[in-house]
């Protein structure tokens, strides 16, 4: 087992790219092995890189048993509105494949693995029970929430049963630059982009408020997890507090240079199931490991606009990690 080598599952998507970035250019002597599901050039990012699918538990078995790492970001997963038995086979199935080759590694109590979550397996929370905990109840609302959910108890049940010290990261709401048009901010973004002053922008819950950190702090929560986190334990990524999606819409207006501009409530944008308000309590990172968000919110939206650093090509890939202030 070589001393010093990182494994990243799902390394060709949005988060895989960026903790690429951060692991080449912060620990540039870390031997990466990378692996994606779709042909990607991450060769400049990555020494090694396989195209598999996690659901094929001998192409995942040949490839962690060839990488044989120390560390350990898996990353790889279903999102979207597929159905509850696609995101089983991808988020569930699929790690297990990941954790049973990984467990079956003579040494396999020395590796480090940290397992990228989602918040929203918390699902429905209550006013008084904010800001969210770990300890919180989980009660996912969608098919991928709760695949995400089985897949963290999924991690735990690894840690206790066959010692694999998987480190559980529960994100936030993402953003930054190279995010899917799918999702907000990078949804507002895109239609800004096709608007003159005077037309009309389609929104759906504008009130809803969401906790949302920068990709980019992600992916050094990930370095300082693998480096300080405790084995079994989950952990919130987030900024700490919640900014209503008008806020995030009015800061694009404003940085788009638009000055006349209408909203129009689209009824298929608007989720019976949205949760009003929901930010983290950061207290088990930020004490175990010294990790706090750094990148404002309003630096992030500007990236996001002007394009600097999508697809991980941001000219100051560690913004994130200076800001940084030592653990303790």
């Amino acid at each position: 087992m070589a001393e010093n080598r990182l494994l990243v599952t799902g390394a060709t998507g949005f988060v895989g790219k960026w903790t690429l970035h951060h692991w080449r250019t912060v620990h540039p002597d870390t031997e990466i092995w990378a692996a994606g599901d779709r042909p990607d050039d991450v060769s400049k990012l990555a020494d090694e890189f396989s195209l598999w699918d996690v659901r094929d538990a001998d192409a995942v078995e040949a490839f962690v048993h060839a990488c044989r790492p120390t560390r350990v970001i898996h990353l790889a997963g279903l999102v979207g509105n597929a159905s509850l038995a696609e995101h089983l086979a991808v988020n569930v199935v699929g790690t297990e494949h990941l954790y049973n080759s990984l467990a079956g590694m003579t040494g396999s109590d020395e590796i480090r693995v940290v397992q990228a979550g989602t918040a929203a397996i918390y699902g429905s929370v209550a006013p008084e029970e904010l800001p969210v905990s770990e300890q919180n109840p989980l009660r996912p609302l969608t098919a991928y929430a709760l695949s995400k959910t089985t897949q963290d108890h999924l991690a735990g049940m690894f840690w206790r049963t066959r010692s694999l010290p998987v480190i559980r990261a529960r994100i936030f709401n993402l953003l930054g630059p190279g995010q899917s048009e799918l999702l907000v901010p990078a949804t507002f973004i895109k239609q800004l982009r096709a608007l003159h002053d005077g037309q009309s922008l389609e929104v759906g819950n504008l009130a809803c408020r969401r906790d949302f950190v920068d990709v980019r702090d992600v992916a050094w929560a990930f370095d300082r997890l693998l480096a300080e986190g405790r084995p079994g334990e989950a952990y919130n990524v987030g900024s700490g507090a919640s900014v209503s999606i008008q806020s995030i819409l009015d800061e694009l207006i404003d940085i788009s240079g638009l000055h006349d501009i209408s909203l129009k409530a689209e009824s298929t944008r608007i989720r019976r199931n949205d949760v009003p308000d929901v930010y983290a309590d950061i207290t088990a990172i930020a004490e175990d490991t010294g990790w706090r968000a750094r990148i404002p919110l309003r630096e992030s939206l500007e990236a996001m606009w002007t394009g600097s650093g999508a697809e991980g090509g941001n000219p100051d890939p560690t913004r994130a990690m200076r800001r940084e202030p030592s653990k303790g």
